[in-house]
């Protein structure tokens, strides 16, 4: 690098402008599907209908569940636990994972299908 363009250097960074600049202190976003998990991350069951289609959490969330977990979702009573998670390769639209708390083998996918009526 000849000596003129070495000086000159430092001087061009200087000289450029705050966007054209480093943004290491920009905050960082969220490229993964976090941002599309509800919060909180679980919630009590407050009932299961028509037996294990619909499930219903206690905030008024109303999940559809598929069609081959209705079953195991049909065995749910109220105040079960269950955590909600994204499922990464969903099944059709059913994108989310109710996980029934303290047992793995008890797993939903599901739809968001509404709110209950208060």
């Amino acid at each position: 690098m000849s000596r003129s363009l070495w000086l000159t250097l430092p001087l061009l960074l200087v000289g450029a402008p705050l966007s054209a600049q480093a943004t290491a202190s920009e905050p960082v976003t969220c490229l993964s599907p976090c941002d599309r998990v509800p919060r909180p991350v679980g919630q009590y069951v407050h009932s299961v209908e028509l037996g294990g289609r619909y499930v219903t959490l206690e905030d008024g969330s109303v999940w559809e569940v598929e069609y081959s977990d209705r079953a195991t979702v049909a065995a749910w009573t109220a105040d079960d636990f269950v955590r909600i998670s994204f499922i990464s390769a969903p099944r059709e639209d059913f994108e989310y994972l109710l996980t029934r708390g303290g047992d793995h083998d008890q797993q939903a996918a599901v739809r968001l299908h509404g709110r209950a009526r208060s």
